[in-house]
Formats: C-alpha cells, sequence, structure tokens
C-alpha cells in the first residue's frame, strides 16, 4: 500500500482517490501519507462510496431540483386516495350508532397552500460538510477546562490554557489520543489551530467525544430524548447532514446544561439555542420562508395543516365507536388510564427527586458511588508451585540456548541471579527438587561439553530449593535506590529517565541516610513520632532506632508473612499498592486485592505480579470493588470475613484507593472534589467501622488488624488539588479514635505520611521537576522505595507498639520543611520549558543551516528527464587583493592618519 499510495500521489497525480467498502479504512491512511511534508502541495480528494455518496454521484444541483419536482407532484397523485378515504370515512360513519353523532369529514382543498414538512426539508437542506478536527480539539479542550467554546482561543496552546495543571494538561492530551489515535509529538506545545491541522478532517466521533456525549444526553436529557431523536430533529427542523450534525453536538457538549431537562419542550428549545450558535460558529443560514415561497409557485399542493386536521377527526370517531363498544360489554377503558396517571405522577415526583439530587450533588457524585462488587467475578491466583516449575524450565531453557548458539559466559543468563533464587526457594517444594533432580540426570548424560553451564545452573536451583524445604517463605528487597534525572536533549525534548544513586548502592546505606538528621537538629528524613501528655506528636528516637532496626533485619534476613492475611485496595499498576501486593505476596501472605477497573487486562496484571512474587502459600484473590459506594463495603467485608466465602481474618489492612481531582480550588469545589472526599476519607472510616462489626461479631478480640492509613504531607501545599489535603489532615483523627471509640483490640493504627513518590497515578506528572526539588532538600521516593518503607512498619517490632497505641511515622523525607512549594515546582516547570523552546528554536536553525549547506541531492531525480528551465546562477566570490604597484596612485595617502587608533571597517557585497 505505501508503494501504491506513491505511485498514484506521485508519478500518477491522482486527483481523485475513491474507496468502496464497509468503512473508509484506506481513505484515513492516505489522509496521513498526504499530511507528510513529500506531499505537501498535493491537492488529492479522498472520498468513501457511503459516507460521501453526494460528492461521488455529484449530486450537487439536480437531486434537490428533482425532490422539489417530486413533492409538487405528490399532491395531485394523492388526491383520489385521499377522496376515496374521505368517502370511506363517511359510509363508516353512516353506519355508527344512532345514539353517536355522525362525523363529517371536510373536503381535502385543492388550492395553493403552505408547503409541506417534505417539501421544508428538502428546500431547507445544508450541503454537508466533514467536522474540523480544530472544532473537536476546541469542543474536548473546552469542556476539560469548563469553559464556554468562545472562551478558548485556537491560537493558544493547551500548556498555556491550562496555566501549569500538568495533570490536566495529561488528560486533555489523554483525552485526545483517545479521539484521533495518534497525535503528533508534543502536541501541547503547538497552538489549537496547528494541532488540528496536522490531524485533518474527521469523518466521524471518536470514542471520547462518543463517551462523553452518551454521558450528558443520559444525565441531563428528559426520558426519550436520546441521540437518535437529536439528529433526526437536526436533519427534520434544520436540514443539517451526518457530519454537519457531528459538529453540531460537538459545540452542544460545550453548551451542557446545569440540571437535567424536564421535558421535551425544554430540550427542543436547548437544541435550538445551540443550533443557533452553531450556525454563528460555521458561518452558516437556516432557510427562511423565501424558500417556502418558491416551492409553492409550482402548482397546487395538499395542505398539511389540514391534512393532519382530517385525520385527527377521523381518529377521534373511530375511538366514539370503540367507546360504545365497551361500554356494551362492560369494559371500563379508562382504568388503566387512571393506573397510569397514578403512576405517571409518582414517576414525575420521582424524576423531580432525581433532578434535585442530581443539582445538588452532581454527575460525578453520583455515578462514582454506583457499587461494582460481585462475588462471581473473583478471580483466585494460588498455584505457585506451577509457576515456579515454568520459570525453572525457562531459565534453564535460555541458559541452554545462549550456550548453544555459541555466546560467550559473560554474555550468558547469570546462574548468581540472587532474586531469581530466592523466589524459586519461596516456592520449593518435594515435587519441584525431584524435577531439577531428574533435569540433572538428563543434562549430565550428555556428552556435549557446552552442556556445562546449564548443568551449574540446575545443580545450584536443586542446593538452593533443597535447603528452603521446610522453611517458611521471605521477603527479601533486590531493587535498588534511584534518583531524578531531568534533562533537555538537543532536540529541545524535556527527557526524564531514573539513575541508581551512587551513595546508595545497598539498602543498609538507603537506611543510613534515612535515619541521619542534618546539624540543626530536625529530626531524619524518615521518623516515627510519639504523643505527648498534652497530645501533641512529636519526634521518638526510641520508636525511630526501633523501626530502623526492624527495617534493617527486612534488609539483612528478610520477614516472612505466612500466615498472614491482608486487604489492599488502590492497588493498579504503578502504584505503592501495587507494589506492597507484591512484597506480601513474596513472602507467603494470603492478599485480598481490590480494582475498580475489572477488565482482562486488569486481570492480566494480577496473574503476572503473583507469577512473579507468589511463594509457597501465597494466594492473590481479586474482586472488584468501588471505595466510593457504602454497598461495596459492607459486601467486601462480609466477603472477606464471612464463613460462607472466604473465611479470613485480615491482619493488615491498606486504603490506599485515591482519586485525583485536578484543577479544583475553593471557587470550583464540584461532584468530583465530594467524590474524592467520599473515597479518601468517608468510606475509610466506614471501612475500618465495618471490620471492627465484623470481628465483634466473630469474637475476634485477640488478633487484632493493623490498619496502615495513607496520610500526606501536602496540606493544600500544592493548591488545586480539590479536597486533598483536608482528607489527609482528617484521617489523623483516627488516631485520637482508636482510644475514645474503643478500637483496641480490633483495630491497631499506623499513620504512614507518604512523601513525594514518583510515578504514582497522582505524582508521575511532577517527575520532571523532581530532581529540582531534590536540590531544595527534599527527599523523593519510587514506589518500591515507599513500599520498601511501609514493610517496615509490619515487622513484629512496630507491629507491637501499634498494637499497644498508635504508631505515627513520617516518611515525608523533608517535603514539610519546604516552603512555598507550589512556587518552587511552578518556577522549575517554566525554567525547563523555556530551556526546552530555546533548543528547539536552535535545533531548528541549525537544521536550516545543514539543508543550505548540504543539499539533498537525489541520483534518481536527477537522471529524470522533468523538463525543467535553467535559472540564472549568480556566483560570488571573493576579490583577490591588489598587489603593492597597482596601488602606486594612493601612496600619497601613507601615514595621514594613524592606523592603531582608527577602526577600518573592510567588506563587499549588500547589507
Amino acid at each position: 500500500w505505501i508503494k501504491t499510495q506513491d505511485h498514484l500521489f506521485g508519478a500518477a497525480e491522482v486527483q481523485r482517490v475513491i474507496e468502496v467498502g464497509p468503512s473508509p479504512i484506506l481513505c484515513g491512511m492516505a489522509a496521513k501519507t498526504l499530511r507528510s511534508p513529500e506531499f505537501a502541495n498535493q491537492h488529492v480528494s479522498l472520498l468513501h462510496c457511503e459516507k460521501n455518496r453526494d460528492d461521488v454521484y455529484y449530486a450537487y444541483e439536480d437531486e434537490p431540483v428533482a425532490a422539489a419536482a417530486a413533492d409538487q407532484a405528490a399532491p395531485a397523485k394523492d388526491a383520489p386516495e385521499v377522496a376515496a378515504s374521505t368517502a370511506a370515512s363517511a359510509s363508516a360513519s353512516a353506519s355508527a350508532s344512532a345514539s353517536e353523532p355522525v362525523l363529517q369529514q371536510p373536503p381535502v382543498p385543492q388550492q395553493s397552500a403552505p408547503a409541506s414538512s417534505a417539501s421544508k426539508v428538502a428546500s431547507a437542506a445544508i450541503a454537508d460538510a466533514p467536522v474540523s478536527a480544530v472544532d473537536v480539539v476546541q469542543a474536548i479542550v473546552a469542556f476539560k477546562l469548563k469553559q464556554p467554546l468562545n472562551r478558548i482561543s485556537t491560537e493558544q496552546t493547551i500548556k498555556a490554557l491550562v496555566a501549569g495543571k500538568s495533570t490536566l494538561q495529561n488528560e486533555i492530551v489523554g483525552d485526545l489520543q483517545k479521539e484521533f489515535g495518534t497525535l503528533p509529538d508534543k502536541p501541547e506545545e503547538v497552538s489549537l489551530a496547528e494541532l488540528g491541522l496536522s490531524l485533518g478532517q474527521v469523518t466521524a466521533l471518536g470514542k471520547c467525544m462518543q463517551s462523553l456525549l452518551a454521558r450528558m444526553i443520559s444525565s441531563k436529557m428528559p426520558g426519550g430524548f436520546n441521540l437518535s431523536t437529536i439528529k433526526a430533529q437536526l436533519s427534520a427542523s434544520y436540514g443539517l447532514g451526518p457530519q454537519r450534525q457531528d459538529a453540531l453536538l460537538a459545540l452542544a457538549l460545550t453548551m451542557e446544561p446545569s440540571a437535567r431537562i424536564s421535558s421535551h419542550a425544554e430540550a427542543t428549545a436547548w437544541l435550538d439555542q445551540v443550533a443557533q450558535a452553531y450556525a454563528v460558529h460555521a458561518g452558516i443560514s437556516y432557510a427562511t420562508a423565501s424558500a417556502e415561497t418558491t416551492s409553492n409557485a409550482a402548482g397546487p399542493v395538499v395542505s398539511s395543516a389540514e391534512l393532519d386536521k382530517m385525520r385527527q377527526h377521523e381518529t377521534e370517531h373511530i375511538q366514539r365507536q370503540i367507546a360504545v363498544l365497551a361500554r356494551y360489554a362492560g369494559i371500563d377503558l379508562r382504568a388503566d388510564g387512571r393506573s397510569a396517571s397514578k403512576h405517571q405522577s409518582s414517576a414525575q415526583q420521582l424524576q423531580a427527586d432525581m433532578d434535585a439530587i442530581t443539582a445538588e450533588m452532581g454527575d460525578d457524585l453520583l455515578s462514582g458511588v454506583r457499587p461494582r462488587f460481585d462475588a462471581r467475578k473473583m478471580r483466585r491466583f494460588d498455584s505457585f508451585w506451577n509457576w515456579a516449575r515454568q520459570d525453572a524450565y525457562e531459565w534453564i531453557q535460555q541458559i541452554i540456548a545462549a550456550a548453544l548458539s555459541g555466546l560467550s559466559a559473560d554474555e550468558q543468563p547469570g546462574i548468581d541471579n540472587e532474586e531469581r533464587i530466592q523466589q524459586l526457594q519461596n516456592c520449593a517444594d518435594e515435587q519441584l527438587v525431584k524435577m531439577l533432580a531428574g533435569i540433572i540426570k538428563v543434562l549430565s548424560a550428555s556428552s556435549n561439553s557446552m552442556l556445562e553451564p546449564a548443568i551449574a545452573l540446575v545443580r545450584a536451583m536443586h542446593d538452593a530449593c533443597k535447603d528452603a524445604l521446610g522453611t517458611l517463605p521471605l521477603y527479601h528487597e533486590f531493587s535498588q535506590p534511584m534518583q531524578p534525572q531531568t534533562h533537555v536533549a538537543v532536540t529541545g525534548e524535556i527527557v526524564y529517565s531514573e539513575l541508581p544513586r551512587p551513595s546508595e548502592h545497598t539498602w543498609p546505606e538507603y537506611i543510613n541516610h534515612m535515619k541521619c538528621g542534618d546539624l540543626y537538629g530536625t529530626p531524619p528524613l524518615m521518623h516515627l513520632r510519639e504523643q505527648t501528655e498534652d497530645g501533641h506528636w512529636t519526634y521518638s528516637e526510641t520508636y525511630s532506632s526501633a523501626y530502623f532496626g526492624g527495617l534493617s533485619s527486612i534488609a539483612a534476613q528478610g520477614i516472612s508473612f505466612a500466615g498472614k492475611t491482608a486487604l489492599v485496595t488502590g492497588c493498579g499498576q504503578g502504584s505503592i499498592g501495587a507494589e506492597i501486593v507484591c512484597r506480601l505476596l513474596a513472602g507467603g501472605a494470603r492478599v485480598v486485592a481490590t480494582t475498580s477497573s475489572y477488565s482482562r487486562k486488569t486481570l492480566l496484571s494480577f496473574e503476572n505480579m503473583y507469577r512473579k512474587h507468589g511463594s509457597r502459600g501465597s494466594e492473590l484473590v481479586v474482586v472488584p470493588f468501588n471505595q466510593g459506594s457504602v454497598q461495596d463495603i459492607d459486601s467486601l467485608v462480609s466477603f472477606i470475613t464471612g464463613n460462607a466465602s472466604l473465611g479470613w481474618d485480615l491482619d493488615f489492612v491498606f486504603p490506599f484507593a485515591a482519586i485525583s481531582d485536578v484543577g479544583s480550588t475553593a471557587t470550583n469545589l464540584g461532584s468530583r472534589s465530594e467524590l474524592a472526599q467520599r473515597v479518601m476519607l468517608t468510606n475509610v472510616l466506614r471501612l475500618l467501622g465495618s471490620i471492627k462489626v465484623a470481628k465483634e461479631r466473630t469474637r475476634r478480640t485477640t488478633r487484632p488488624s493493623l490498619v496502615v492509613l495513607p496520610l500526606s504531607p501536602n496540606h493544600g501545599n500544592f493548591g488545586g488539588d480539590g479536597l486533598y489535603g483536608e482528607c489527609k489532615l482528617a484521617l489523623e483523627t483516627a488516631f485520637n479514635r482508636w482510644e475514645s471509640e474503643g478500637w483496641e483490640g480490633f483495630l491497631s493504627i499506623a499513620g504512614a505520611i507518604i512523601g513525594w513518590t514518583r510515578g504514582t497515578g497522582l505524582m508521575s506528572a511532577n517527575n520532571l521537576v523532581a530532581q529540582e526539588i531534590e536540590g531544595h532538600g527534599v527527599r523523593t521516593f519510587t514506589t518500591s522505595e515507599m513500599a520498601f518503607n511501609i514493610m517496615g512498619l509490619l515487622h513484629p517490632l512496630i507491629a507491637r507498639v501499634a498494637h499497644r497505641q498508635p504508631v505515627w511515622a513520617d516518611f515525608g523525607g523533608g517535603m514539610s520543611r519546604v516552603q512555598q512549594l507550589n512556587a518552587i515546582v511552578g518556577k522549575a516547570r517554566e525554567k525547563l520549558n523555556v530551556e526546552s523552546q530555546t533548543m528547539k528554536k536552535i535545533a531548528a536553525s541549525m537544521a536550516q543551516d545543514y539543508e543550505v549547506t548540504n543539499p539533498v541531492m537525489s541520483a534518481g531525480r536527477a537522471s529524470e528527464n522533468v523538463g525543467l528551465t535553467p535559472l540564472a546562477k549568480h556566483r560570488s566570490h571573493f576579490p583577490s587583493p591588489q598587489s603593492y604597484q597597482n596601488l602606486q596612485p594612493l601612496h600619497h595617502l601613507q601615514d595621514m592618519v594613524n592606523l592603531d587608533k582608527v577602526v577600518v571597517i573592510t567588506g563587499y557585497g549588500e547589507v
């Protein structure tokens, strides 16, 4: 197809391409090709046999004329049928009961009358036009920014419009990616007009616009006023074609009503406002009465109003006949009507109540609290033995393949992979040891000396697994502390990467750095606090030493969670919760992991998680769950603790689910802010209360669940993040509730202040400025590092303290000590953007210089006889200096001025 396009748009110079098929697949590919610089000057019409039917058949002028003629001829043709219908109706009237009045049908007037609605549609039809990608981009940006369309200038960039809110910027770019599929590089740094121009025309609205329109129609339009109704009304009343309808719907998204519309009349009025706004935006005008007069001049037509009146009379006459027969049979025809009226009144009241709730709570909150839990969708992963055998086989085969391919010992997969050996030890059983012994026998029987590395590997695996029999699985930390690095490439691209920290090659070194304070006596970057008699929480050297002692024990010897059960919410890919699940599974724990995005892709990620980290006796149970739903909380706790389902007694609870609310300030707190508060605060407390009630019901009072609460040093420091800071501050009340509400014996509280963690869903947008932030004395963490810190709270030394009193762990990395953090982040981001723009301009200038000094020559093109007319080629050479003798007439000027003090400017050419 690439060669075909080169021929069509190159040598053949095709100007019109028509695709015959169910959908315009090839036209889309060709449109991308024509946007490349090679075909920048090509003007090719790309048409599809169905979507561009009028353009394919050149149906521009003839069809409206033919339609008008057909409409004019229709009344004369249908007149006998109307007359016959009238006569038949009159005959039926004569045979009706004498007690009923006889309906006399009026004759159908055969005179000039207003045109019928069909004639109006034909005359009012507006030429269809493709949706401009600029309009779609502008509509999506306006919707995300909650601004009217006229407030969004197409000359501005997405980055400028979001005013530094990087998370909101990423959401807009993600929606555009969902809408158009592919985007140019750095779409947030080009104007909306340039971005739309690079995307071309739109044949149909994409997934993003369709989902947004479906949400708006379902939540704001009255029942029955669906997308089909809207499109039919746009076609009948305004003569808009399918593509112009899509353009109008994109505009309608930015004019979404603030509350649900109660009636069809109000919905029609709203749609009329949108249509008028679209006419102004698109520069079109709808048909006026003059078009109606033109169609009437062709001849007499049937009056639409008279015809409707005649049908109404006929319907009423039939209804009276039915009423007579019903009275004779003793049937009450109004019984169902009275019942329907009663139900309609009830439905109207319910709709009014629902509209009031929607107006008060908002769509985000109402849709965000819907339950998702379903025990039938539970997925259990517990086949550690199977994955261990597969991993062993794959590792052995990799060694054999590398040896037989002639790779050197340095290039072969090493047999000293401690993490892989530890994983096999955690999964070791008698069957695995027997399998490895059999493989040793098979490989040893071969005379091929190249199999020696494989034999050595299998023996090491066999010995390690045999030694692990009868022991508990252990969690060891095998990751490495990393540091952020951001630099601007010569092309102007901002590149973020992570490198090993040069001063922290091992975890003991990491621990030593974390427990050291500074010269001014401030607490270490990580420490534990204790509550004083006056209720304040201060740095505790005793508890901090115990914590670092447990953390050092985990780093050196590992820790086992065999026989422990845990609940982790908010454990999506790339989150701290996911890293916690991996470490619990490695230690042999049974884990219930919840997900709000239950899908095959999500389940595969959890399966891979168990395959890589699952150990002997560990289980991973995945269930759909919405932490914003009270029903889900009750159902989840009953599912875990009930004897009819899992019947587990929770040892650890990690309520880490969260919702981002970027761009919400005190002036525009909305429905999403309240949903975030419900997820991160209200329902966290409800979850703890539900677990406490379940323990009381089952009389499990000697095994309290250790709850790790995710606190934060961000108490409004960043700004523009809704109620995030308020939620985290309010969670600190759990320390006092533990005593005042009698949680002792049922729950233990360990609050962890989670500092700047790179790569999470809430903080990934700030990765670029992490290096600058560390320059101000703040330690930023990876998700692996933060999960390692939290594992220290599960060590028996700290768990025993938490059973006696709440534990407050500060893993903020000194973030709370920095003043005006938001200003620092803003300046760092602005500095990067300025440097990036500067490098881009330099790179563009250098590219232009290179093109001028190194013109691209094509041997193929040079040999073609393209028939070019030679142009004048001006050459300019440096002038040659004249000899001393030739300057003899100027010798009298010598020594007239002191050349040591005179500036002499020489040159040639035009300035």
